[in-house]
């Protein structure tokens, strides 16, 4: 009789070993396939072969393996190993290889060993077409993987798979291996025959192969966290390079250097985000969600301070930003916000043109002087609307954007990146061009109504001194983002879009 801990480890042992074999070369490295023996065979059969196969080997002969596998002696070696020295990766690799064999001693029904072997040969065929690169197309791809799941699936509830696992049990007569075995066995499996898959799909290649591996994962017989958890494991790596691409450029808009900032996310955080969103797409990933979110705020806030330091000039690079910004959101608050800095910049633009229209006008005629008075009383609009340099109304205190926790970890959180801030439009527009129009003067330009409008569309009003700064770029009050509003949440209908 075994006591309770040893019952408890030989289960974990086995799930292990289980979990120690999933990967794309899950049959690949089969010992039975690697050595040409049978899941039958006894010790004292694989003892016989072992010798015939490492005679052969040390005097360079063929060894007769029956397969064409690129293994070496040292692989060889290591398959018999474990064919007698591990009985619990024996049960697996038995597991994963063929039981319909002339020798087969158990008393389960042929059409079960049958039903199994086809699906063993339905996943192993997928596998090698996908290790080999040979699939001809994506028709071919989806018939093989579709197979092996509906293969699989149809296995795995036949109550007398397990038999069968319990009859070798039996038949091996090891004190290593107990009925917990099989309950780690029947736990584990579902998850490693879709771990291949998973693997497959993460691997670094164009994003339409991805999106329809991670499709066909999708549809694996396993439960559907179980698939959204390996996918995002796999999805680890691309999750960490956006979210060092974020902060980097975090760091160069906190500089002032909003264009180096906006290029280092086109350049850095982009392809891995298209890839997340083909492999973990943003309805079924939150993760996804968060970071698409995130990268849309550092673009919205980068289009805003390019106007905050080129005024209408900016006006094309930042509409293209904003537009980046609204496709990559999932959430609505924050597609709102931008869609209302887009907005503000249109009527920015044509209050500016309305200036140098009516101003051009003045000029037209000969009326230098009334050009100039017309400048200057805009000034006067402004009053004590914040924004203005001399204006201490700093409107109210702008409230941080915590990350909060996520279900799925602290990395889903975004931790590492500063706050986001989403920039918003305060000032009215006109009352806007009127503290250009002050700008031009305070910074030296002459009074020539000609001179000023050259400048007219590239000055800014700088920060307030010792006071919060005016954030937005088209002028206003800073204000951040409460992550209970501005951040996507489970059941959010969620626009997908291609990037820009």
């Amino acid at each position: 009789m075994y006591g309770a801990g040893d019952v408890s480890r030989s289960g974990d042992a086995a799930g292990a070993a289980l979990r120690e074999v999933a990967g794309p070369e899950l049959y690949r490295r089969n010992a039975f396939r690697i050595t040409g023996l049978s899941t039958y065979a006894d010790r004292r059969a694989i003892r016989q072969r072992r010798q015939r196969v490492n005679t052969a080997l040390q005097v360079g002969a063929d060894a007769d393996l029956d397969h064409g596998l690129p293994v070496g002696p040292d692989e060889v070696r290591a398959a018999f190993d474990r064919l007698l020295d591990d009985p619990r990766r024996r049960l697996v690799d038995e597991l994963l290889w063929f039981w319909d064999t002339p020798d087969a001693t158990c008393s389960c029904a042929k059409a079960l060993h049958q039903d199994h072997d086809a699906a063993v040969r339905a996943h192993s065929a997928a596998l090698d077409r996908e290790i080999e690169g040979t699939m001809t197309g994506d028709d071919e791809r989806r018939t093989l993987w579709e197979e092996a799941a509906w293969q699989w699936r149809g296995v795995l509830r036949k109550a007398a798979f397990w038999d069968h696992v319990r009859n070798r049990i039996d038949a091996l007569d090891d004190r290593q291996l107990d009925e917990s075995a099989v309950d780690a066995l029947r736990d584990a499996l579902p998850a490693a025959l879709l771990r291949p898959l998973a693997e497959l799909a993460g691997q670094r290649g164009t994003t339409p192969t991805q999106s329809r591996l991670a499709g066909l994962a999708r549809r694996w017989p396993a439960p559907r966290q179980v698939i959204d958890d390996q996918l995002e494991e796999v999805a680890a790596p691309m999750y960490e390079s956006v979210r060092a691409a974020l902060s980097e450029s975090t760091g160069l808009l906190d500089e002032g250097e909003p264009k180096r900032a906006a290029s280092n996310v086109y350049d850095k955080a982009l392809p891995d985000l298209n890839r997340l969103s083909a492999l973990v797409p943003p309805e079924r990933h939150r993760r996804t969600a968060k970071l698409r979110n995130d990268t849309a705020i550092l673009f919205n806030n980068c289009a805003m301070a390019l106007i905050d330091s080129a005024g209408p000039a900016a006006a094309d690079q930042a509409r293209k930003w904003f537009g980046t910004a609204r496709r990559l959101s999932p959430d609505s608050h924050t597609s709102e916000a931008i869609r209302g800095n887009e907005a503000s910049l249109d009527e920015l633009i044509l209050v500016f043109t309305t200036i140098e229209q009516e101003a051009s006008a003045l000029l037209a005629i000969g009326q230098y002087d009334q050009a100039n008075v017309y400048l200057a009383t805009l000034e006067q609009e402004l009053g004590d609307l914040p924004g203005r340099p001399d204006s201490r109304q700093t409107g109210p205190e702008p409230l941080p954007i915590q990350t909060g926790t996520d279900p799925h970890g602290a990395d889903a959180s975004g931790a590492g990146l500063p706050p986001r801030r989403l920039r918003r439009q305060a000032a009215p527009p006109r009352a806007q061009a009127a503290l250009l129009a002050r700008g031009t003067r305070r910074h030296g330009v002459p009074a020539d109504p000609v001179r000023r409008l050259r400048h007219l569309d590239r000055r800014v009003v700088r920060p307030q001194e010792g006071g919060q700064r005016a954030r937005g770029g088209v002028p206003g009050q800073a204000r951040r983002l409460d992550p209970a509003r501005h951040r996507p949440r489970p059941g959010d209908h969620v626009r997908r879009a291609a990037l820009g």
